[in-house]
């Protein structure tokens, strides 16, 4: 039975607004229901093509309801059934950080994407302040959600990130920053000339081309 609906139905609509004009294919990594797949859809048009691979086999059989194609199965060890050079883009909303060796899989994704095709990803900023003052504290504690999901396995900083890209054969070409900070802090930040952005993000939103 499908569980925790609401976490598979997240719509990262600040994702989806990264994909870049002109992308007629997309494999969602971790699709979950396929929300994702069908706001992207909805705002792009339907002729444009989704594929997803998602775990949770309730979840993807949710998925096949709305998106062209679902695989079922874990990602990091299952065979993709496309030609390489397959897709425009590549999305990982929230889903890096939960594997075993996300590096080897962009390298091995490499692959199904056309030259000059894209990734778009959001993950999670380890640095952000309220961690950096939980290890004052000589304290690591898991949540529920958020940057110290216990489902977490891997914690990135930018300049962590920047690397597995640039190993991977990627070239970041923007990065944005998912913030949920106070207006008090946000406002620090601006006058500070944005000196503290990667103290206060809690995401970093990458879009990457293949190098």
């Amino acid at each position: 039975m499908l569980k925790e609906v609401g976490y598979y139905a997240h719509v990262r609509k600040d994702l989806a607004a990264l994909i870049p004009k002109g992308v007629r294919s997309i494999l969602d990594v971790g699709c979950g229901i396929g929300s994702f797949g069908a706001f992207v859809k909805s705002q792009r048009g339907p002729s444009i093509e989704i594929a997803g691979i998602e775990l949770d086999a309730d979840a993807a059989q949710e998925a096949g309801k709305h998106l062209d194609k679902v695989i079922t199965g874990d990602v990091e060890t299952t065979e993709l059934p496309f030609s390489q050079g397959y897709f425009d883009c590549i999305v990982y909303g929230d889903i890096l950080e939960h594997l075993v060796d996300p590096w080897a899989l962009l390298e091995k994704h490499k692959k199904y994407l056309k030259p000059k095709g894209y990734i778009v990803a959001s993950i999670p900023n380890i640095a952000h302040y309220k961690t950096v003052k939980m290890l004052r504290r000589y304290e690591w504690n898991y949540e529920d959600a958020g940057i110290l999901d216990r489902s977490h396995l891997r914690f990135f900083t930018i300049k962590s990130i920047r690397k597995m890209f640039a190993d991977a054969g990627f070239d970041i070409i923007a990065v944005d920053h998912a913030i949920r900070a106070s207006k008090m802090k946000k406002r620090i930040n601006k006058v500070f000339k944005n000196c503290l952005i990667n103290s206060i993000a809690e995401q970093y939103l990458v879009i990457a081309q293949k190098a």
